[in-house]
């Protein structure tokens, strides 16, 4: 308010973090600060999540066209992020990936709902008569299904609210009980310019499918300016990582191996990754990453890589009681993305356990004559 009525030049915002950052950093450790933005880019990102700023108080210089600034008050030397009408023409046409940890999908559907041209009316007054605010909307070219995404907690109140509208409908079997899908997450890829730039969706699903996670809905705006997806909350942080990578990291691609077998051949294979790292790095854009060892007694995770220089004294050290059900379990668990098991032993048993890791979209690889 004061910036706009003074006409200012520039609003600074001194807040705790060097700008609006290109991910939630505590979901994506390599989320880096966005230099500049549009103001359109700046809402949207906001919208989803990033709560440096609050897209109401920021109108007025909105209107007005005065840049916004947003600094650390804990680094004042960082560039922080600059946003502007405009933001950077020439900048990445992805600017920021942005989520809502835990939301719900409410879906109406039903053969009696095609061509009737209240029934959106209906469905959205009965939230709103609850106060349900609705975070994404997306429905059938048929119009047999309108689905929306809302907070966690009003998932009953809207059910209620929902069923008690179509309570005659429902009777009549002209529209289905609601169906009401919890525990999941919104992604957003939010960029001004992706209207300009071919394959961003199939950018996005590609990734999100080699890493198998499924998208559960799908809503664009005509203008392209954002694209949401609805995932499974457990997948929410290997799908931020897998999507930064690709869309900000894409230079080096970043895998994380899983090995059962540390005698003479698994230990000669781990001294292989070390020694070859930077050159797979250098001439392939690879990087690999130990992410979890064992020996036939004991097993070793962690989320960051391993240290190859001392891996045997950390398995002997900080390792665990070894069980392949323990092993493949916590590896699944872990959720890493471009995950490989590597079976380097002579066993029967551990091939058993492949159609069950290659159903996560884990990779496989065995040297085990027994597979």
């Amino acid at each position: 308010l004061l910036a706009a009525a003074l006409n200012a030049d520039k609003l600074q915002i001194w807040t705790d973090v060097s700008g609006m950052m290109t991910a939630n950093p505590k979901m994506v450790s390599l989320a880096h600060p966005i230099l500049h933005l549009s103001y359109e880019e700046a809402m949207e990102l906001s919208h989803f999540g990033a709560k440096v700023i609050y897209p109401p108080t920021i109108q007025p210089v909105l209107d007005k066209g005065i840049p916004v600034e947003v600094k650390n008050t804990f680094a004042p030397d960082d560039t922080g992020t600059l946003i502007t009408k405009d933001g950077d023409p020439n900048g990445r046409w992805i600017k920021g990936l942005s989520s809502i940890e835990d939301v719900a999908l409410c879906t109406l559907s039903g053969s009696g709902m095609v061509a009737v041209p209240n029934f959106s009316y209906r469905l959205f007054s009965s939230l709103s008569r609850e106060s349900i605010n609705v975070i994404m909307i997306t429905q059938a070219s048929s119009e047999h299904t309108i689905t929306v995404g809302i907070d966690h907690k009003d998932a009953e109140k809207a059910r209620a609210s929902i069923e008690a509208e179509f309570e005659h409908e429902i009777r009549l079997r002209k529209v289905n009980p609601l169906s009401v899908e919890t525990d999941l997450s919104i992604i957003a890829l939010v960029g001004t310019r992706m209207r300009q730039q071919v394959g961003v969706s199939a950018g996005l699903f590609e990734t999100l499918g080699h890493n198998g996670i499924n998208v559960k809905a799908i809503a664009q705006g005509s203008t392209e300016l954002n694209i949401s997806v609805v995932i499974d909350r457990k997948h929410l942080r290997k799908s931020l990582n897998s999507l930064h990578e690709s869309f900000f990291l894409s230079d080096i691609r970043k895998f994380y191996v899983f090995m059962i077998g540390v005698g003479n051949v698994g230990k000669e294979f781990l001294n292989q990754i070390q020694s070859q790292n930077d050159f797979l790095s250098d001439a392939f854009n690879v990087q690999i990453n130990v992410a979890g060892l064992a020996n036939s007694r004991k097993m070793l995770f962690s989320e960051y890589p391993i240290d190859l220089n001392s891996w045997e004294k950390e398995l002997d050290e900080k390792g665990y009681s070894m069980t392949l059900d323990g092993f493949v379990d916590e590896m699944i668990a872990l959720n890493m993305r471009n995950s490989i098991f590597i079976d380097c032993t002579g066993s029967e048993d551990i091939p058993n356990y492949y159609d069950k890791i290659l159903r996560e979209s884990i990779s496989v690889v065995t040297p085990n004559k027994v597979a």
